[in-house]
């Protein structure tokens, strides 16, 4: 029996830290394929689905019913939004829908017995997803297979987890352990919890509750407590995905247990009362309901009870948690310049604007520099930095429009046009670097890196005029202003140069076609950053030279 024992506990220890390890896989994959094969197409359509709250509960609550999992729409929901595929306010709405559709696997258990396990397509999504990763030569198709392969690990990884507790469910005796009170009510709470947890299935934990009420081995109330918690375990599968996820993942995982605590709070205090009006109300056909009837009205009834109850605290919850699990780059896209006080002082906001320009200008600056080096940096850390770039410029247009509210001279609304005008340069500049090394990454795999003197040096011609574009001239300097000049009609005459050797070497056969394609899509890209960089210089200098003229101007009358 010892023997027999220690094997059985290595077997779940195994069997745990093994499931654990697919899902968490499994979860990256997902994230890293979609991030990869999505972009901003997937982006449109999932934005189209969830544009309000009403679209994005109804898409949680749809897709949760038809697959039966909303384990499944949970997990996708946090991969989106670690992939930055969907905003918080969006994902969080969809959490909330994907809580009130899963209730129909009590509907089902109740009405036919049977629950549908999506489980079942992990093997088929992991075979098919592999061999388009694998045969598939467009980055697109092979990214989308990634992404297939970790759905199917993700839930092989619940599937093994729950195998390797599947005898817990047959050894627990639920009616045992029920006590009198609401200490009583507690405990069933913590056992649905539990066992939701270590099955990593709230719809196990369901149809054991309502088959337990069928059968009549513990009590209405105590089988209502224990849906309340099974409802509340599943926020242990969002809290696994986030390990090592990014903030916004993080965020959409909190107001998930926000949401399930906050759902279980209220109907666990009010639970008597809430079985009664049910039965009430069902009696009133004339019928009397039968208790699992009843358990799955009561679970659909207390979700819906948990989104009314978000409906006034969803916006206070997401600006909360938008305060937390803040990066560098987050902090990166707070404006530090643009006070909204000084919005209603229109020579103040000028000098506001610009101010939070020049940080931007530096953030954009850093980013296309990385992007020309010999090795660019990784995706994820350029990635996030431009999304700092998207929201300080967006902020910036925000300020703008609050300041065009309030009466000012002519002059200083043009410059705060001509601010936003320069705020957009910027922000075109990270977008072309964000290209730019994208297409350099997908040389990592060759089997020739293109690396020639000529293609070096013209990187370096292009990050000196980088430079020389962000540089901060003295008033009045017109060498800067030359220098910068020269230093982008150098890049636009080496440009030609260079694109010419890359056509001779394609045609030669030194160089294969599609690097060849690829090459010239870097190099133009390159070419027209270093323009927009330009056009923010110039434009900046004749907007700061016009503040000058302007503060000349008003000065006697000052005095």
């Amino acid at each position: 029996m010892p023997e027999t024992e220690a094997v059985s506990t290595y077997a779940l220890i195994a069997g745990f830290l093994g499931g654990l390890g697919l899902f968490l896989l499994g979860m990256t994959l997902l994230t890293d394929g979609l991030k990869t094969a999505g972009g901003k197409a997937l982006q449109h359509i999932l934005g189209q689905w969830t544009r309000t709250r009403p679209r994005a509960l109804a898409s949680g609550m749809g897709v949760t019913a038809l697959v039966q999992s909303s384990s499944a729409v949970t997990v996708a929901t946090i991969g989106f939004a670690n992939a930055g595929l969907l905003t918080l306010g969006q994902s969080v709405w969809v959490i909330f829908g994907s809580n009130v559709g899963t209730t129909m696997t009590g509907w089902l258990v109740a009405l036919i017995g049977f629950n549908i396990r999506i489980e079942a397509f992990a093997l088929p999504a992991i075979g098919i997803g592999a061999l388009l990763y694998l045969f598939m030569k467009a980055a697109r198709p092979r990214h989308l297979g990634l992404a297939l392969a970790g759905f199917g690990l993700l839930f092989l990884g619940i599937d093994v987890l729950r195998e390797a507790f599947e005898g817990l469910s047959t050894t627990v005796d639920l009616g045992a352990l029920t006590r009198p009170g609401f200490a009583g009510l507690l405990i069933m709470v913590g056992i649905g919890a539990l066992l939701t947890v270590l099955m990593q299935s709230s719809s196990a934990s369901m149809a054991m509750a309502l088959t337990a009420a069928m059968s009549g081995a513990v009590p209405l109330e105590a089988a209502a407590a224990a849906v309340i918690g099974a409802n509340l375990g599943t926020t242990v599968k969002a809290l696994l995905v986030v390990i090592g996820a990014t903030p916004n993942a993080k965020r959409v995982a909190a107001a998930h247990v926000i949401f399930n605590g906050l759902t279980a709070i209220v109907a666990l205090l009010i639970l008597p009362w809430f079985l009664a009006a049910i039965a009430w109300i069902w009696g009133s056909t004339g019928e009397a309901p039968a208790p699992a009837m009843l358990l799955a009205l009561f679970h659909t009834a207390f979700n819906l009870l948990g989104v009314a109850l978000m409906v006034p605290l969803a916006g206070p919850m997401i600006r909360y948690l938008q305060r937390r699990f803040r990066t560098a780059e987050e902090d990166i896209a707070r404006p530090q310049y643009l006070d909204k006080n000084s919005a209603g002082i229109p020579d103040l906001a000028l000098q506001s604007m610009l101010q939070e320009t020049g940080r931007l200008a530096d953030i954009s600056h850093s980013i296309a520099r990385e992007a020309l080096q010999p090795n660019p940096p990784a995706a994820d850390t350029l990635d996030r930095r431009s999304q700092a770039v998207e929201q300080l410029t967006q902020a910036i247009n925000e300020f703008a429009i609050r300041t065009a509210n309030h009466p000012m001279p002519e002059a200083v609304g043009n410059g705060i046009a001509e601010t936003v005008r320069i705020a957009r340069y910027h922000r075109e500049v990270a977008a072309l670097a964000d290209q730019i090394a994208d297409l350099r990454r997908e040389a990592s795999g060759e089997a020739r890196p293109i690396v020639s003197e000529q293609r070096r040096a013209w990187q370096e011609q292009a990050i000196r005029a980088l430079d020389l574009c962000n540089l901060e001239s003295d008033d009045g300097d017109d060498g800067h202003a030359l220098a910068a000049t020269e230093a982008v009609s150098t890049v636009e005459a080496a440009y030609a140069e260079l694109k010419a050797a890359l056509l001779r070497e394609g045609t030669f056969g030194s160089l294969a076609m599609s690097e060849m394609e690829r090459q010239l899509r870097i190099i133009s890209t390159a070419r027209r950053l270093v323009t927009q960089a330009d056009k923010a210089r110039r434009h900046t200098e004749a907007l700061e030279s016009q503040i000058r003229g302007l503060r000349k101007t008003l000065e006697p009358e000052n005095a």
